[in-house]
């Protein structure tokens, strides 16, 4: 019967509206029913869900994008062995009970905060145990996901779940597999996770930064120049990374003070590739901006052993020269 048929691949997409028993009945179903390529997408939290299937080899979840107020779940449990790709964006819940997911070789998570919930975790200690114990716990809880996911080989991390990750920086796995770390940065939120990250990852080759610029705490650690400090550069110095992209480059001050910082304490970096940002203005266009910057590589290059390139993407250099700027890049 079309009933019972396998299925290979399903997307579900619910606005408001439509009531959560409704849609853990369609997730249950489909599982079932063996589904190997899961993409759900809503715009609430679901509150209490349980992945739970053998066939399962790519997982997407999107939730609570479209509420106004921040409900997080209570529980989200992953019992999927053989997924090998999970793209999980959403509220952060109180709690990951399973998490079982050893086959695990890309993770994209995206655990996402109200501004209310970023000033809390950025308060002092003994202010933050006064947010009361259930705050506290939700986010120490993450640790089980993170642990879920520890095998992973390629990671990409958003700025929000750095924030979380704060938490409990003391208590984060060793990710003995990671090769490829994606960090998409955002000037509002914070880098206080990845000294301790960077720390934890032996294998490391490459690190890709979809942008420099952070929000400076003094929690930042040494993993960036924004505060001065005795142990600069100390996480880096254990980090085995041999290439660097960057991308969205603008040309400030404060990435290019953030780039001399990388080649002078990632030991084993062998090249960097800095990517020019396509959307929005820079000071490149700026003859004298753009030969200074130049000159700044080309000391770069001299001053390390580091191939340091500065790229132009095809679209953007089109872009230019239509535009009658032509910065000699």
């Amino acid at each position: 019967r079309q009933g019972d048929s396998p299925i290979k691949n399903f997307t579900l997409k619910c606005i408001t509206g439509v009531h959560q028993d409704v849609v853990k009945r369609w997730i249950r179903i489909v599982l079932q029913r063996g589904v190997s390529d899961l993409n759900l997408s809503t715009d609430f939290s679901l509150d209490d869900v349980t992945v739970s299937s053998a066939s399962l080899r790519k997982l997407t979840i999107h939730g609570g994008t479209g509420c106004e107020e921040f409900v997080n779940p209570k529980s989200i449990s992953f019992d999927t062995p053989n997924v090998f790709y999970l793209n999980y964006s959403g509220l952060v819940a109180d709690d990951y009970p399973v998490v079982k997911m050893r086959s695990l070789f890309v993770a994209r998570i995206n655990l996402m905060l109200s501004e209310d919930h970023i000033e809390r975790i950025r308060a002092p200690d003994d202010v933050l145990l006064e947010n009361g114990e259930v705050f506290v716990l939700r986010f120490v809880n993450v640790l089980s996901l993170v642990y879920g996911i520890r095998n992973v080989q390629i990671l990409t991390l958003l700025g929000d779940t750095l924030e979380v990750l704060s938490l409990s920086c003391e208590s984060l796995p060793v990710f003995k597999n990671l090769k490829t770390f994606i960090i998409t940065s955002n000037k509002d939120r914070g880098w206080q996770a990845m000294p301790v990250i960077l720390r934890n990852c032996p294998r490391l080759e490459t690190i890709i930064f979809k942008g420099l610029l952070h929000h400076v705490t003094d929690k930042c650690g040494d993993a960036c120049p924004c505060i001065s400090r005795e142990d600069k550069g100390h996480s880096l110095t254990s980090c085995p990374v041999k290439t660097i992209e960057i991308q969205g480059f603008r040309a400030t001050m404060k990435e290019m003070t953030m780039i001399k910082h990388l080649l002078d304490y990632f030991p084993c970096l062998e090249e960097m590739k800095v990517f020019i940002e396509e959307d929005d203005p820079t000071q490149l266009k700026n003859p004298e901006v753009s030969r200074l910057v130049l000159e700044m590589f080309e000391l770069y290059n001299i001053s390390s052993s580091c191939d340091v390139q500065l790229l132009v993407s095809d679209s953007l250099d089109k872009k230019w020269a239509a535009q009658g700027h032509m910065p000699h890049i």
